[in-house]
């Protein structure tokens, strides 16, 4: 299986090294409407599928956070995106049970990412 395209994730990051950096147990499925006010506006709150404009994937952490993974609008290509995500997002999470990071990885982990992330090249 090819991975999908995540539109929520900075590039680069990869969706195992999310969920083990993250140590995410879980996915959320919401769905969305927009309250811009403006084009530049991004706010969004989740509602009732029926209002809905767009669905995101979360994935859960252990702390409780809800990590955006991907938007998918909804319609039948939408549905098919949302699949092959959550697919992806379920064998990602499966596979970091298999060998759950210590302490001192995590640790490691998000050290690495605040470095990287925030790199002045």
């Amino acid at each position: 299986m090819t991975n999908p395209s995540l539109n929520c994730l900075p590039e680069g990051v990869s969706l195992d090294d999310l969920i083990r950096r993250e140590c995410a147990i879980g996915i959320d499925l919401r769905f969305c409407g927009s309250m811009a006010v403006s084009p530049d506006d991004r706010e969004t709150e989740t509602c009732d599928p029926s209002e809905a404009e767009f669905a995101t994937l979360y994935a859960l952490t252990d702390l409780g956070e809800a990590i955006a993974i991907h938007d998918a609008d909804l319609t039948s290509a939408g549905a098919d995106e949302v699949a092959a995500v959550a697919r992806a997002l379920f064998v990602a999470l499966v596979n970091s049970r298999r060998d759950p990071p210590d302490a001192a990885q995590r640790h490691a982990e998000e050290q690495a990412a605040l470095i990287d992330y925030h790199r002045i090249e």
